[in-house]
């Protein structure tokens, strides 16, 4: 009886660690380099803790901020998160930012420049306001188009992986298809010319199927407002949230609304346009149509600024 309980006492042990370990930021074994090619497949940029093992406020933010939930949630979301010892295999690191004080925080981009550089011990609350300003820095630096200017990935060119979640909540992963995929934009449920059109594509099921082709709807809007595009089309398509623009952004069809068509629409649709995407800046995908092969590169497209123009069911169907 007592060698039971001794074992449900360190089964019971394990499974509390467990749980606590997959709080929190989840730091990555992998070089700067490799973080660089994630960050650009992932859309996200990277996040360095440089310490040394004498630090003493180095231990307790790994003890203390590190594993908090929130701040994990933000930061797994948006950043590739690396712990690198200053003292061995961050010497090269610590050299080219020139660093002195630990623990040392090098917000990098995609290509490994420096962004913003942080050091000293912060609170949970503290290090995600730091985590914020930054993704902020990195959006207020990168002009979003307008629609008169937005152009769209091209035949030939091949989309890095991303991942999102459809209205099953199942995660969709472009580079695990491994089968040639049709991508679809969407504005949004409260676009009748998206909802005709998505209904429309219900006709290209078989024909899909039968040539082992995959086609995948990415709406700007949040799950609730998602949920609202399914009622009113009945679509059988994984219909993915685009959270952030982070797929629009990849494809390169992500815009900005000129403010008299921005204030047309929050003061016609209220609500639904203002509320249904990551945020109030008014951009928004072109309604394109691309077919991508196996490999992820582009072997088709239908591009077109007016929303009105949708790619023909007829036209897919002759690429695949």
């Amino acid at each position: 009886m007592f060698t039971k309980i001794i074992y449900t006492f360190f089964f019971l042990v394990a499974i509390s660690f467990n749980a606590q370990s997959k709080t929190g930021i989840q730091f990555q074994t992998k070089n700067l380099e490799e973080a660089k090619k994630l960050a650009q497949q992932e859309n996200k940029l990277i996040f360095i803790d440089l310490y040394t093992t004498w630090c003493g406020p180095c231990k307790l933010m790994k003890k203390n901020t590190f594993p908090n939930p929130e701040l994990g949630e933000f930061f797994n979301k948006n950043f590739i998160s690396l712990y690198i010892d200053a003292e061995k295999e961050g010497t090269e690191l610590a050299k080219k930012f020139k660093i002195v004080n630990y623990p040392s925080f090098l917000f990098l981009d995609q290509n490994g420049e420096l962004v913003q550089y942080e050091y000293g011990y912060y609170n949970a609350t503290q290090f995600l306001n730091i985590g914020k300003s930054v993704t902020e820095k990195r959006n207020s630096d990168k002009k979003t188009p307008t629609i008169s200017e937005v152009k769209g990935k091209m035949v030939g060119e091949t989309i890095p992986n991303f991942t999102a979640k459809d209205q099953f909540e199942k995660t969709f992963s472009l580079s695990q298809e491994k089968k040639k995929t049709v991508v679809v934009f969407i504005r949004g449920q409260w676009c009748p010319y998206c909802n005709k059109y998505v209904e429309s594509l219900q006709n290209l099921a078989p024909e899909l199927q039968s040539k082992n082709t995959r086609l995948v709807i990415i709406s700007p809007e949040k799950p609730e407002f998602i949920a609202k595009t399914i009622s009113k089309t009945k679509t059988v398509y994984s219909v993915l949230y685009d959270e952030n623009y982070k797929i629009a952004e990849l494809f390169d069809v992500l815009y900005t609304s000129e403010k008299k068509t921005l204030d047309f629409y929050e003061n016609r649709l209220g609500d639904d346009f203002k509320k249904s995407r990551s945020d109030d800046s008014g951009r928004l995908p072109v309604s394109a149509t691309y077919i991508l092969d196996e490999n992820q590169k582009i072997i088709w497209r239908h591009f077109n600024p007016d929303y009105k123009e949708r790619a023909s069911l007829e036209d897919i169907l002759k690429q695949l």
